[in-house]
């Protein structure tokens, strides 16, 4: 790749020859020439990762001015570039829009005359185009020894426009702008400017890798389990990489784990991988801080080892974790005419799920979202905290754990109704997130008062909530719309999921010894509920006034109320219900209770059998 004598390849015409031999082998030697000429592949150096943003411009400048734009490499940046030279500027364009001509320049002062340029306009064989321009100098410029450059674009813009490209990152001297008559300035604020120098010769970097980001998939690891590796690795070597090894060592230890990594990385190309690497040999309850590196490309010593490691701070180690339940919450009112179809998808994603899916699935409905109802009740106004949109709410509407919804554009758990396959993926997923609390529950129902005592117990393996609060649920399934019916929907409409009472709108905190922690509340629920239709529904989660996206719900459990412990006043009771027998005149025992309600007409005996005296009555029922 030096830029000194070209051999090329010798070709003999002879006299024989064709014309069109002639004109192929004409063609062949000045491909030849054109190959020799300059490098197979120039190298780009710059700031950016090889990334343009064409979705957006940097910045708008308004009116007909000239703009320019540079980043600034230093001299110790470029000492092992000794001997090559710049070839030419790779200027990244988030729209060509009004941008008739651009220069693309070298210079060692932003202020002084360009020392090597070449201009492009809309009149040009290579015309200004959205994303990379790959634009060279006509003569390579040598790039000098112990001297800085800075490397740019002029552009003047016939209207408004949002040309300059910039993507997310700040660092030294990657962002240098100016603008109509303002001077030139750092723009920090403004990312890192979409620009790459050109360089070509005999001393480019072969095999060099650099680690762009990389973090595990959890906050935390466990303790003989593999780690999940998230990362982005980018080849700035000119040499194709086919394999290298991935390493994580921990500060101040002996540890090191590495796994061989099989991946082909052609130059200037990036690209995001996941790999799960095993970090036996860390100890639970500790926190290290783990350096996740990568190195050796195609077994080779790499070139620039600088920027091959990523550090990540205080990571715990923990020895086990907890099966997770999961809650749905569904925004849902009875003048919401979309929430009838919304339930149904419920209800048909829960059809596809497994019987262990289905005993780690719970569901509560707010009504709220979308007006109100009959059934809401005061939690359910303050829930609509979480849409977090200036108070614009609309049913039906859901949330998974609580859990921020990526790719919003405000910050929210919530988010709209789903097909049943979409809506099962999504559950199911979140049903295989370990998690860091379990909880259990046991509880005390006494029908005769319609009180639920709930007593909750369960222990951390980490304390990841700043603020673990405990919130109880009663609800009802199979309830009969109100007389106002609901909307979207024929006459008979059913809920299920009905809250029907809560011990707080955002929980209450716990008793914690240690790591362990304890909850109790007594809740009473309406009368005409059907205790055979009821739920307990318990969580922890964190509490946020603050975000509505840090409130995420740490596990979940439920139970039939029909399950829970009877009091011992129910005990009684239920004693006394068995000595009362309602019989026909027959004989035949009717029911234990007494009731006559629905009998056909006739005389009925009603045997009551106490402790000390059994007395026997006849009732008419006409």
């Amino acid at each position: 790749m030096g830029r000194g004598v070209v051999s090329t390849p010798s070709l003999s015409i002879s006299d024989n020859m064709t014309r069109k031999q002639i004109h192929f082998y004409l063609t062949l030697l000045l491909l030849s020439l054109s190959l020799a000429a300059y490098p197979a592949t120039d190298y780009r150096l710059g700031y950016c990762s090889g990334k343009v943003d064409t979705s957006e411009g940097a910045f708008s400048v308004e009116g007909n001015v000239t703009v320019e734009a540079a980043i600034y490499l230093p001299a110790e940046t470029l000492a092992r570039f000794r001997g090559d030279a710049f070839s030419g500027v790779n200027a990244g364009l988030a729209s060509k829009l009004n941008v008739h001509e651009m220069t693309v320049w070298v210079r060692e002062s932003l202020e002084q005359d360009n020392l090597a340029e070449t201009t492009i306009d809309i009149r040009s064989a290579q015309k200004p185009r959205d994303g990379w321009n790959n634009i060279a100098f006509e003569t390579p410029m040598d790039i000098r020894e112990n001297t800085g450059y800075y490397v740019g674009y002029t552009f003047t813009q016939t209207k408004t426009s949002s040309a300059v490209s910039a993507v997310d990152g700040e660092e030294p001297d990657a962002c240098w702008i100016k603008t109509g008559e303002e001077g030139w300035r750092q723009r920090p604020e403004t990312g890192i400017l979409c620009i790459e120098a050109l360089i070509s010769g005999d001393n480019l970097p072969t095999d060099d890798l650099r680690l762009i980001s990389a973090s595990f998939s959890r906050a935390y690891c466990v303790a003989g389990e593999p780690a999940k590796v998230i990362y982005e690795i980018r080849n700035e070597g000119i040499n194709t990489v086919d394999s290298y090894v991935l390493e994580i060592t921990a500060s101040g230890t002996d540890f090191h784990a590495e796994k061989q990594v099989s991946q082909t990385l052609n130059y200037g190309v990036s690209r995001n991988y996941t790999e799960e690497i095993s970090l036996d040999g860390l100890e639970p309850g500790r926190e290290y801080d783990l350096e996740i590196s990568v190195a050796a490309p195609n077994g080779n010593a790499d070139t620039m080892p600088d920027d091959n490691s990523v550090v990540i701070k205080s990571v715990p180690v923990i020895s086990a974790v907890f099966p997770r339940t999961v809650l749905l919450e569904e925004f849902t009112t009875e003048r919401c005419s979309n929430c009838p179809a919304a339930a149904q998808t419920i209800q048909d994603m829960i059809s596809m799920m497994t019987d262990e899916q289905k005993a780690r699935f719970v569901m509560v409905c707010h009504h709220s979202g979308y007006y109100e109802d009959p059934f809401t009740l005061e939690c359910d106004r303050e829930y609509e905290w979480f849409y977090n949109d200036n108070g614009s709410t609309y049913a039906p509407a859901f949330m998974l754990d609580r859990e921020e919804e990526s790719g919003s554009r405000i910050k929210t758990p919530v988010f709209m109704n789903l097909p049943a396959n979409d809506f099962l993926y999504k559950v199911t997923s979140a049903q295989d997130i370990p998690a860091l609390y379990s909880i259990g529950l046991d509880g005390v129902h006494d029908p005769g008062l319609r009180t639920v005592t709930v007593d909750i117990k369960g222990e951390t393996v980490l304390r990841m909530f700043p603020d673990p609060r405990i919130t109880v649920y009663l609800t009802e399934d199979n309830v009969a719309a109100s007389e106002r019916g609901q909307a979207g929907a024929g006459t008979g409409y059913i809920h299920n999921h009905v809250e029907r009472a809560y011990n707080a709108t955002w929980g209450e905190s716990p008793e914690w010894d240690g790591d362990s922690y304890s909850y109790s509340c007594t809740l009473t629920y309406p009368e005409g509920c059907r205790p055979e239709e009821m739920h307990v529904v318990a969580f922890i989660s964190n509490y946020d006034p603050q975000s509505p996206v840090a409130c995420g719900i740490g596990n979940v459990a439920s139970s039939n109320l029909s399950d829970l412990r009877p009091s011992a006043v129910a005990d009684i009771k239920a004693d006394m219900a068995r000595t009362i027998e309602l019989r026909d005149m027959q004989g035949t025992l009717i029911n234990n209770t007494g009731e006559t309600s629905g009998l056909q007409h006739g005389v009925y005996l009603i045997i009551k059998r106490g402790q000390e005296k059994t007395t026997v009555s006849k009732v008419m029922v006409k």
